[in-house]
This record gives C-alpha cells, structure tokens and sequence, in this order.
C-alpha cells in the first residue's frame, strides 16, 4: 500500500540551485559558442595543429548544436525560475494564514 506524502509550502524542490544552475550552464554555452564564431573569423584552413582544428569545430554542424543546447538551457532555467517564484509566494501566503490563525487564537 503507498503512503501519502504531504509536502509543505515551504518546500520549493531546491529550483533556487537548479534554476541558478542551468542559467550558468547556458551562458557558458554560449560564451563557448560566441568564442568559436569569432576565432573562426581569425583563423582560416591554413592553420596547423589545435588552431585548424577549431576553425573545424566551428565550422561544423556541431557548433550550431552548442547555441542549440544553451537556447534549452536557458530556457529551462527560465521555467525553474518561474517555479522558484510560484514557491517562495505560496510559502508567503502559508505564513501570513500561520500568523493570521496564530493571532486569532491567541484572542
């Protein structure tokens, strides 16, 4: 038989951590992609050695795959964000009605 689990308002999921994680993630992503492009733009297919192979990377199809995660990054961290707000006013509310029920039985 499965038990209920009764969570409390003031539990948010850690979305505070996650949401902070995925927006860190998606900008390195995304400074590793603006760094690709624009070293792309000094070297040429006449570089030898870790050069040529950047100006490879980035002219592949899998430098358009780095904007694509960190766009997926963002956005997800975008949506925690909006479920790390919904949390902290629902753990508001449940605080001023503790205070409110405390206050009235107090009377």
């Amino acid at each position: 038989m499965s038990r209920i689990k009764y969570h409390s308002a003031y539990n948010d999921f850690r979305t505070g951590f996650f949401y902070k994680f995925s927006l860190i993630i998606g900008l390195i992503l995304l400074f590793i992609y603006i760094f690709l492009k624009i070293s792309s733009l000094f070297l040429s297919e006449n570089s030898s050695g870790f050069f040529y192979s950047i100006y490879d990377f980035s002219q592949s199809n899998n430098s358009g795959s780095i904007i694509a995660f960190s766009i997926l990054f963002f956005s997800v961290g975008a949506i925690l964000y909006f479920f790390h707000r919904q949390f902290s006013k629902l753990a508001k509310i449940a605080n001023e009605i503790e205070n409110e029920s405390e206050i009235k039985d107090s009377k």
